[in-house]
């Protein structure tokens, strides 16, 4: 009897930390219709591109986005712009550096970024 009642109570205390286990961490995806390129981030990795983006460009969010209020809005050509130069970064690490891995708070755009042509100045400083 006492090893039948110490099993059940292993058992109970087995099913009571499994069922209070905590499910690991889905990290928290950015899912939008106005999210066009940066697709597949997290919240996190998406603010860390706006911040890099806005410091290799030299520029605030306003440059791009409507006001603080309507970041969805596509009403500025360069949100369009920046959409295009976005594309074209993409296909450019894809097809010349496809096993590059950004490292902690790098872009993870790739080894080109913004960076590369703007140097800090909303117009590129050097010809693509």
């Amino acid at each position: 009897m006492r090893v039948l009642v110490s099993s059940l109570t292993w058992a109970c205390l087995l099913v009571g930390s499994v069922a209070s286990a905590q499910p690991p961490a889905v990290p928290n995806i950015v899912e939008s219709p106005n999210v066009k390129v940066l697709t597949g981030l997290t919240v996190q990795q998406f603010e860390l591109e706006m911040q890099l983006m806005t410091s290799y460009l030299g520029v605030t969010c306003g440059y791009c986005h409507e006001g603080r209020r309507n970041f969805a809005s596509d009403a500025k050509p360069q949100k369009l712009t920046a959409r295009k130069m976005l594309e074209m970064t993409k296909g450019i690490n894809q097809q010349f550096f496809p096993i590059y891995q950004p490292g902690d708070e790098e872009s993870t755009l790739g080894k080109v970024t913004c960076f590369t042509c703007h140097q800090g100045n909303a117009k590129p400083k050097t010809t693509p």
